[in-house]
């Protein structure tokens, strides 16, 4: 009996997630359909990269990031771009954007700092950033984003991550 009202609690989180979506026009969007923005142009891309996130409250004394090489990342001269391999599926659903200020453009501030970087309406979260650096964490190289108070107070985000074995070329092309 127990089983059914598992099987029961996870069709009643899809129907939910079904619902929310619709009501609020949340559709995915994947790496392969991305489209440059006019006058953007791509920088560096790694299809074996990963990225992390180290929230502001509620974070473990201890955390390690594992490199399991299941995020691309698209680095363009405005913006960039991080997707995440789907379960059972060979796409890559994007999952956040980041824009550096001051070159953020116009609706990344709004995106930013509405509920869940934007989350809702548009399938992934944007984060507004101030510095970027090229850093180690956890004898792992990686690049280390440092978000703004608005963008870091909305979605709780002391700092985000992304590992690549290729940032030495990214160093060089930015």
């Amino acid at each position: 009996m127990a089983f059914v009202y598992f099987l029961a609690a996870l069709v009643g989180l899809v129907v939910f997630a079904i619902v929310v979506n619709r009501l609020t026009g949340t559709k995915a969007a994947y790496i392969e359909d991305f489209q440059l923005a006019p006058g953007e142009r791509e920088l560096w891309r790694d299809a074996g990269a990963d990225f992390a996130r180290r929230s502001r409250l509620g974070q473990a004394l201890v955390t390690s990031y594992p490199r399991l090489r299941r995020h691309t990342v698209v680095w363009t001269n405005q913006r960039i771009v991080i997707s995440q391999r789907v379960l059972l599926g060979s796409k890559h659903m994007l999952t956040h954007q980041i824009f550096f200020e001051p070159a953020a453009g116009a609706d990344a501030p709004q995106a930013a700092s509405e509920f869940f970087g934007g989350f809702y309406g548009r399938g992934f979260e944007t984060i507004t950033a101030r510095a970027k650096s090229f850093s180690n964490v956890n004898d792992k190289d990686c690049v280390r984003i440092e978000p703004t108070d608005v963008s870091g107070s909305a979605l709780n985000l002391a700092e985000a991550y992304i590992f690549s074995d290729r940032l030495t070329e990214l160093e060089r092309v930015l």
